[in-house]
């Protein structure tokens, strides 16, 4: 096979694989742009989970109203002195009393449970509050990987540039007789590697966007914003501030809710009693007279110290968890802020030395190799390092902003975010 013939197949195939790459980049290039606010609050505004929150804060509050009613008073009517033997046949002698019971909650029952359930409507609103705070950092997580990926794909796209641009002047300096037929088809099984990364990199960014879009069940018909990508950002939070953290602040109420409970046990062992009064009919003289009594529980055998003592032990150890919780968050904080200034050195290290010199290398290499100083090999050299440089920056960038992301859920930069779309709607 002669080496024109094989040039123009690799030529046409090379054209193909441009134009349907070019087709696809251009639909995508045209998709309206989202930026991260837009994916918070499409994803806010079709979150089952949120709903579910939601309806749980109602069920606490429909608790609490309930918690804070007084107990039921009874009604009771009995007979006496009917149905027996003798005079005390049929209903001569029958004694029928009507009367009204209400039990006394003494030992502050009412206040007790009401301020248990309380307790409950706070945590409802706070585990509401950390499922939208773990779905804004999923969303982000997920902006930030569609970032990587849309990068990584110009990366390959201007490696492709490069090395169709080398095929080129391959060809040319074959068919001039000053390189050998194999550097020409070297040359060609390098585009096609090109060609093949950037295939890659383009189902690599079509996934991401994909995973994104899932959130809130659309297409992935947009493009990702790199504005905000490309340069680290100014840090959301510190190991300070993760008191409000609403991961902190759920274990505080937790807390609460366990002295609350241990309230109400404390309250369930002071004995309630039950006064009634009522009207008694005495059918063998045709009439009436008052009743009234007292009924008070006896605390013998059953005081309630067993549930006293558990609900004691229950607030301890709620105590020591709300610790840990504490300094777990402030650890995981503080290795999120040690990851983004790693993360930001790495960057700003690549933009100072790597990059320039890549770039420099590159140029001087394709000016050397088309005066016929350097061998085509020392571009593609030169090349390798500045796409690896590039992707290296790529991966620095994901990792500095995953963790600053990270940072903002720990600390509850999330909380209290409302995007101007979710407002409108």
């Amino acid at each position: 096979m002669s080496f024109p013939y094989r040039a123009t197949r690799f030529g046409v195939a090379g054209l193909a694989v441009a134009l349907t790459a070019g087709t696809a980049a251009a639909q995508v290039a045209d998709a309206p742009p989202l930026r991260l606010e837009d994916a918070f609050a499409r994803a806010l505004n079709d979150a089952p989970a949120l709903d579910a929150s939601v309806q749980a804060q109602r069920a606490a509050e429909a608790g609490l109203r309930q918690a804070d009613r007084a107990v039921n008073p009874t009604i009771e009517f009995g007979a006496e002195n009917f149905g027996g033997w003798s005079s005390y046949q049929w209903i001569g002698r029958a004694e029928t009393t009507l009367s009204f019971s209400q039990s006394l909650e003494m030992g502050g029952d009412r206040e007790a449970r009401t301020q248990l359930a309380g307790t409950q409507v706070r945590a409802a609103k706070l585990d509401g509050a950390l499922r939208r705070q773990d779905l804004l950092f999923e969303v982000e997580t997920a902006y930030v990987a569609a970032q990587v990926s849309a990068a990584n794909l110009a990366v390959a796209n201007d490696r492709l540039v490069v090395a169709q641009e080398i095929v080129a002047t391959v060809d040319r300096r074959v068919q001039a007789a000053r390189d050998p037929l194999m550097a020409a088809s070297r040359s060609q099984a390098l585009l096609a590697d090109a060609e093949i990364a950037v295939t890659s990199a383009r189902l690599a960014a079509d996934a991401a966007r994909h995973q994104l879009a899932s959130y809130w069940g659309g297409d992935a018909a947009f493009t990702v914003d790199l504005s905000g990508f490309t340069k680290p950002a100014p840090a959301v939070g510190d190991t300070a501030s993760v008191a409000g953290s609403p991961e902190v602040v759920r274990a505080q109420v937790e807390e609460e809710r366990a002295t609350a409970n241990l309230a109400v046990e404390r309250a369930r062992a002071q004995p309630d009693p039950t006064v009634s009064a009522g009207v008694r009919y005495f059918n063998e003289f045709d009439e009436a007279a008052f009743v009234v009594g007292v009924t008070i529980p006896l605390t013998w055998w059953d005081d309630n110290s067993g549930a006293v003592d558990r609900a004691a032990a229950e607030r301890s150890k709620v105590r020591l968890e709300a610790e840990a919780m504490r300094r777990n968050v402030e650890r995981e904080a503080a290795s999120a802020s040690a990851q983004m200034g790693i993360a930001r050195a790495e960057v700003e290290a690549i933009d100072a030395r790597l990059l320039p010199a890549a770039e420099q290398a590159l140029q001087r290499a394709r000016e050397g190799y088309a005066a016929g100083a350097f061998s085509y090999l020392d571009v593609l050299d030169a090349q390798r390092v500045l796409v690896e440089a590039r992707l290296q920056r790529n991966s620095a960038l994901g990792s500095y902003h995953r963790a600053r992301a990270a940072l903002a859920r720990l600390t509850g930069a999330y909380v209290g975010f409302e995007p101007a779309r979710e407002i409108s709607q």
